[in-house]
């Protein structure tokens, strides 16, 4: 055959070289990152699918992080950021109608106490009785907003104000 054949060199030869060359490098690159001999590192590189990242990764005990937002389309992160907008601000708007909600329920109950306690106080300034003791009681609790002889908001004398919790436990 040709003598000139046997000196050159295929490409498939030179490519072999070139990849024993690049594992090489990457061998050596993972052998000075890490403490592991070549033959480990070597095993590592194969069973990493000779990705010398991971190797060192793993080595340094470095978890990568999954990014499940990298698998969808740029249209669909940007519909993805409207959503959550949207979701956000229904939610908020749910929240302020269910307080003003509770609030007009407070004021609404506000409202009926202070209207019967107002009836209250006309049926009571209405009746006319010789009693003056009851008269007195009920001036002296409307003044001072409580009962005068016992300081407390119930008491067992026929006061207004006895008259007026007792109204409300009934409402409430």
């Amino acid at each position: 055959m040709n003598s000139e054949g046997n000196n050159e060199f295929t490409s498939d030869d030179i490519l072999k070289q070139k990849m024993e060359y690049r594992k090489k490098q990457q061998i050596q690159f993972i052998i000075s990152q890490t403490n592991y001999d070549e033959q480990e590192a070597l095993e590592k590189l194969e069973s990493c699918n000779n990705d010398v990242m991971k190797v060192v990764s793993d080595y340094l005990g470095i978890t990568p992080k999954e990014d499940h937002d990298s698998k969808k389309t740029k249209n669909q992160k940007i519909y993805s950021v409207i959503r959550n907008i949207m979701d956000k601000g229904s939610n908020n708007f749910r929240m302020q109608q269910e307080r003003a909600k509770k609030i007009q329920q407070v004021n609404e109950l506000i409202k009926r106490n202070q209207a019967a306690a107002a009836a209250v106080n006309v049926s009571a300034n209405n009746v006319s009785t010789d009693e003056s003791k009851k008269e007195v009681d009920v001036e002296l609790c409307d003044q001072f907003k409580n009962c005068v002889e016992c300081s407390a908001v119930t008491c067992d004398h026929n006061c207004m104000k006895n008259k007026n919790f007792i109204l409300k436990e009934k409402i409430d």
